[in-house]
């Protein structure tokens, strides 16, 4: 055997070993871009049950994941496959023309395969009716904007193998449903298609618009609501790398663009958009109720600025107890069914209207209560050891950051990954 096949062989060795030995020293890179969970170290030893027999193939899955360097050849891997074969390694994301992504999710809506049912429109029209109803008992207005799919807005771009839709898609038709409803349709799709032929109203490595899409329809809102528009201009531009879909594909920081920069005549709040429940006050007059997605984490500066106080909710049902005078429902076209198909809470839960302050008399409790029955003689602080108590308590239990809901709030919006949330 010559020496270049001897020394071909040693190398084909040292790349297959190489990432295993190097863990020790660059486990700390294997962040995460997948939109998924990284597999833990597994256990050995099971309590209770003894030697792990799924060992071996947790370990193999926990080596996959964070074996070194796998980061970088996850992203060399897409890049690759995006820039040489206009390929997407996620099925989540959809490869357009000329560099633009589209979350495949909304591929049905363009298609026409997401059609709603003639029985899903008219459960959302009774919702709908039912909201209106309650606001309006109340003095406040309900208000519906369906935000467009990016697909919609820019169909130029999406892949010849989708055939678009020929009939009216669910935004028209969900208008329709809303004719002679308590409800006020908001039309956000005219002035996206009309922005799109001079700016870029969405971003090409996001799902969402980009905040000239958000300032322009926050002052559409904001004039069909009463309010007075904030006067958005776009002023320059700014780089923008941290696109969701670019994250899905393992891609956040590589694929970047230029979006639009916006300047409004109003002081906009510096609070976090993305928290799923929101309270604050402003300079202005009124207070607004807003149910939404991640599409009003853009909009939402904008959109609170004329008020006195706003309240943002990003969760179902939808409650339409809370106290307002404008009340908008602003959600995307791909989720329709997720907001406006479940029953909405027209009342408040925790309001019991049959509670009756004279129902609860000091002077009766206090004669029905015995100091006599509570003799401290009778406790014995032995009976309660400090030590053994904290034994029982593991903080490891309570840990934050591993419970469902951060870890689920945090999936929602992205947080770390961007600005923009799925």
């Amino acid at each position: 055997m010559n020496k270049a096949r001897i020394a071909a062989i040693a190398l084909c060795l040292l790349m297959m070993v190489l990432p295993s030995l190097a863990i020790p020293f660059f486990q700390g890179g294997a962040t995460n871009e997948e939109n998924r969970s990284l597999a833990d170290f597994p256990e050995l030893w099971v309590e209770d049950e003894g030697l792990n027999g799924a060992f071996d193939r947790a370990f193999e899955e926990w080596l996959c994941d964070h074996f070194a360097l796998r980061t970088q050849a996850v992203r060399a891997n897409a890049l690759l496959n995006y820039k040489l074969l206009h390929t997407s390694p996620n099925a989540d994301v959809i490869a357009g023309k000329g560099d633009w992504l589209y979350y495949a999710e909304t591929a049905a809506d363009y298609t026409g395969e997401g059609r709603l049912t003639d029985a899903e429109l008219a459960t959302v029209a009774e919702n709908l009716r039912a909201m209106g109803e309650a606001l309006e008992a109340r003095g406040a207005r309900l208000y519906l904007a369906v935000v467009p799919n990016k697909s919609t807005v820019y169909p130029q771009y999406m892949p010849d193998r989708y055939p678009m839709r020929r009939d009216e898609g669910n935004i028209a038709r969900l208008r329709a449903a809303c004719e002679g409803l308590p409800v006020t349709w908001i039309d956000l799709e005219a002035p996206l298609r009309a922005a799109a032929q001079a700016e870029q109203v969405y971003l090409r490595t996001d799902t969402h618009w980009n905040r000239w899409g958000a300032a322009l329809c926050a002052d559409a809102l904001l004039a069909a609501m009463g309010r007075e528009p904030l006067n958005a201009r776009v002023e320059g531009t700014e780089r923008f790398d941290r696109g969701d879909l670019a994250r899905l594909m393992g891609l956040s920081g590589v694929l970047a663009e230029t979006a639009p920069a916006v300047r409004v005549d109003a002081e906009l709040s510096g609070e976090d958009f993305s928290e799923h429940v929101l309270e604050l006050d402003g300079d202005g007059e009124g207070r607004l109720l807003v149910f939404r997605d991640s599409f009003g984490i853009a909009i939402g500066p904008y959109l609170t600025a004329p008020y006195g106080h706003s309240e943002l909710y990003w969760q179902t049902p939808l409650e339409v107890w809370h106290d307002c005078d404008d009340a908008l429902i602003l959600v995307a076209e791909r989720n329709i069914r997720m907001y406006l198909l479940e029953e909405p809470e027209l009342e408040d839960p925790f309001a019991d209207e049959d509670y009756d302050d004279e129902d609860f008399d000091d002077e009766d409790f206090d004669e029905d209560y015995d100091d006599e029955e509570f003799d401290d003689e009778d406790i014995d602080d032995e009976d309660y050891d400090d030590e053994e108590f904290d034994e029982d308590i593991d903080d490891e239990e309570f840990d934050d950051a591993d419970s469902e809901e951060v870890a689920y709030a945090r999936a929602l919006t992205g947080a770390g990954e961007g600005a923009y949330g799925i």
